[in-house]
């Protein structure tokens, strides 16, 4: 009988020696179909090997890119043989069937799998691969809500596959809006103007950073590419290449809107109240434009690479500092009257004491989480993407070619949607102050409905794009359409809260009764178009994850310049009369509703999939 740990060198040895002599580079996965224990997660195990080096490394990465850790250890060396031994025994204590043991697989397209069994020589082969998309064990969360053999005919394990990857992102961008809704009811206790300026000032922040968040999907679609096609070590070269982009561009884009501020706001409102809490307000949040475009940058390297839940993580952050410090600079906080300990010295009568700088605080507030944010990103790009090349590997000019053509067609979209939504507020500013802060409360509480698709929606451009990578067309073409059905069937119970209390909902917000009645029926409208809403989001973050984004420019620009924008223009001032907030809100879900039918129809015809990136 041969010792267990001799077969286990056998068959190690054999399998690096045939990799040698063909250079490729081979990866240890786990095997498909094995039961694994609920208790750790899955892991991937890889050795490469390559003719001109001497060393063997051993990488063992969490199931989605979690938890790397990189060995590398010479070909001859006792430890590594002794790692492949401990490797299997820790996988054969959480494995149901102890029988088998993982196969290899070459990362090379044009070589064939060998397998390796316990007991088998090297000469044994198998033709089984692990993907490195390989659905995980079943979702606890999905058993809870009865979800154990697919939803509307999507397989279980997509319906996993799909909630391990939007599961985290929908987290933080519902978070995100929880937060916009707090700010939102801590301004709005200080009166209707308040409100109406930080939607005006909001918008024309939104329109600065425009340009730097079209580069997030750049940086995925070509990140997502390179881990489909087996080049990881480089999957952060478009990352180095964005935060660049982000700081050059950044920073000229604030100082000249920040020194701006107090003649465009005036453009857009002729109330004096509302201009004089826009201008401070804008100011503030102008401060952090460079290091949004840098955490978009990294939202979409997350993505790209599995691992949405440091996003998720990094926003719950964000928030924490963002609504204590918005709490206290909005409101103030008299501090503490330590005199008596100091002998009455009145220095200390208000020991740290904050001012009350009323709007300007939520700014304030705003601007140094975001900066935190940024902070956070940057350590956990060193610890969890040092491997892929994070502040390692220089981008080529062909690099930053690919990215600035990505990025360029979103980047100009989500300006010019930017531009679009200040005119909007132009236009409903002519309505009056009511109906101005009556939109900012439905924008976001609009967004509160529709962002966590755009969490579903940023899973399938992910999946998808990966899928192209590995060269799965087919594979590819399906992710947006299984995921578009998740979603609709998810928002539409969500949109039955808005059409059924519209009122109970804008009470949190508004407390001008006029407001609230103007603002009623168009949120009823948006819970009723907020399934086809999802349709759009998913397609439209689809197509950006393969890198059609010239089409989704397309469509953008044109449904909101060429549509909605002049009706809504014509309607308030050619039938003042008649033309109310309702028809104006009409016109724009409608826009929203006729992209996602254009978003599937450019999917459809399947023109992407010829698209390189």
């Amino acid at each position: 009988a041969v010792p267990e740990e001799r077969r286990h060198r056998a068959g190690f040895d054999g399998a690096m020696e045939m990799a040698s002599a063909s250079g490729a580079r081979l990866r240890f996965a786990p095997p498909t179909g094995r039961a694994t224990s609920s208790s750790r997660p899955r892991t991937t195990r890889s050795a490469c090997v390559s003719p001109a080096s001497t060393k063997t490394g051993f990488s063992r990465t969490g199931f989605g890119g979690d938890d790397r850790e990189t060995r590398a250890f010479p070909r001859d060396s006792r430890i590594a043989r002794l790692g492949i031994v401990a490797r299997r025994r820790e996988r054969r204590e959480h494995r149901a069937d102890a029988a088998s043991v993982p196969s290899f697989a070459a990362d090379e397209s044009d070589e064939r799998p060998v397998g390796v069994d316990d007991d088998a020589t090297t000469s044994e082969v198998s033709s089984s691969i692990s993907s490195v998309d390989a659905p995980p064990s079943s979702s606890r969360l999905l058993r809870a809500l009865g979800v154990t053999d697919g939803v509307l005919g999507v397989k279980q394990d997509r319906v996993e596959m799909v909630m391990k990857q939007a599961l985290p992102v929908m987290g933080g961008m519902a978070s995100q809006n929880v937060l916009n809704l707090a700010d939102s009811v801590m301004v709005g206790r200080l009166g209707t103007a308040c409100v109406a300026s930080v939607g005006i000032a909001s918008t024309l922040n939104f329109q600065c950073q425009a340009a730097l968040q079209g580069i997030s999907s750049g940086v995925q679609a070509m990140s997502a590419r390179r881990i489909g096609e087996g080049r990881s070590e480089v999957a952060a070269v478009p990352l180095n290449a964005a935060l660049v982009a982000c700081v050059c561009l950044g920073v000229p884009m604030a100082l000249y809107f920040f020194h701006a501020a107090p003649t465009i706001v005036p453009r857009l409102t002729s109330d004096p109240d509302v201009i004089a809490a826009a201008v401070p307000y804008l100011r503030a949040r102008l401060l952090a434009v460079p290091a949004v475009g840098v955490n978009f940058a990294f939202r979409g390297f997350w993505n790209a690479t599995q691992q949405p839940q440091i996003y998720m993580n990094t926003l719950l952050v964000m928030h924490f500092v963002n609504v204590t410090l918005s709490l206290l600079l909005i409101f103030g906080f008299r501090g503490f009257d330590c005199s008596a300990l100091f002998g009455g010295d009145a220095f200390f009568q208000n020991v740290f004491a904050v001012p009350k700088l009323g709007v300007v605080g939520a700014g304030v507030g705003t601007t140094v989480s975001v900066w935190v944010g940024t902070v956070l990103y940057l350590r956990m790009g060193f610890k969890r993407a040092a491997t892929m090349g994070f502040a390692r590997a220089k981008p080529t000019v062909s690099d930053l070619k690919i990215l600035l053509g990505q990025a360029a067609p979103t980047s100009v979209t989500n300006l010019l949607f930017a531009t679009g939504m200040t005119a909007m507020y132009w236009i409903v500013g002519k309505l009056g102050t009511a109906e101005t802060a009556a939109v900012n409360v439905l924008i976001n509480l609009m967004l509160t409905l529709v962002l966590p698709c755009m969490g579903m929606g940023l899973a399938a451009g992910a999946l998808s794009g990966r899928a192209l990578g590995r060269g799965d067309v087919e594979d590819a073409a399906r992710w947006p359409w299984d995921v578009a059905k998740l979603t609709a069937a998810m928002m539409f119970g969500v949109g039955l809260v808005a059409v059924l209390l519209p009122k109970t909902l804008l009470g949190f917000f508004l407390t001008n009764p006029e407001a609230v009645a103007k603002a009623t029926l168009p949120l009823r409208l948006t819970g009723i178009t907020v399934a086809f809403d999802a349709l759009s989001v998913t397609m439209q973050n689809a197509l950006l994850g393969v890198g059609d984004a010239k089409k989704v420019a397309a469509i953008s620009i044109g449904t909101q310049w060429f549509l909605f924008l002049p009706l809504a223009f014509i309607g308030v001032t050619k039938f003042p009369a008649t033309f109310s907030l309702n028809w104006l809100w009409g016109l724009y879900v409608l826009q929203r509703v006729g992209q996602g039918f254009l978003y599937a129809r450019i999917w459809q015809q399947g023109g992407w999939k010829d698209i390189k990136v």
